[in-house]
């Protein structure tokens, strides 16, 4: 019986899917899907995309401001699943990460404390939270976009 490849061919066969096989076992093993985000009382899939104010309200005020009369104040931000956010509009625009704890969100700009969202309802599409930056607190209503 003969062989149709040479020893040579052969090991150079089994070389090259022994590297396939560690190389696909780096990839999964290394996904950025594996960051440890922290622990959430709601899914975590739910927080994932973009999210618009709707309604606003400054703690101490009477006046609760619905954004699209008043778009001066339109706000949105942007969870990723890889523990970054983004975010733009009447409080600023900028990036960082963030991490999760019970009904907190913590957002971190170059490593320092940005702002806290304290959620108080979530759903797929709208939630009810508590913003506070530098000791003022806002009420809002946001929605998820569909995009």
């Amino acid at each position: 019986m003969a062989y149709k490849y040479s020893t040579t061919t052969m090991k150079k066969v089994f070389s090259m899917m022994s590297l396939l096989v560690m190389l696909n076992f780096c990839m999964t093993s290394c996904s950025k899907d594996d960051v440890d985000l922290g622990s959430f009382d709601y899914p975590t899939d739910e927080l994932f995309g973009k999210w618009n104010a709707s309604v606003i309200h400054v703690k101490g005020s009477l006046r609760w401001i619905v954004v699209s009369e008043y778009p001066r104040y339109s706000m949105s931000i942007t969870f990723n699943r890889d523990g970054t956010f983004s975010g733009e509009g009447y409080l600023g625009n900028g990036s960082g990460t963030y991490r999760l704890h019970g009904k907190t969100i913590t957002t971190y700009i170059d490593g320092k404390v940005y702002a806290t969202y304290t959620v108080n309802d979530l759903s797929s599409s709208i939630a009810d939270i508590t913003l506070t930056m530098g000791g003022e607190s806002i009420d809002m209503t946001v929605y998820k976009s569909s995009r």
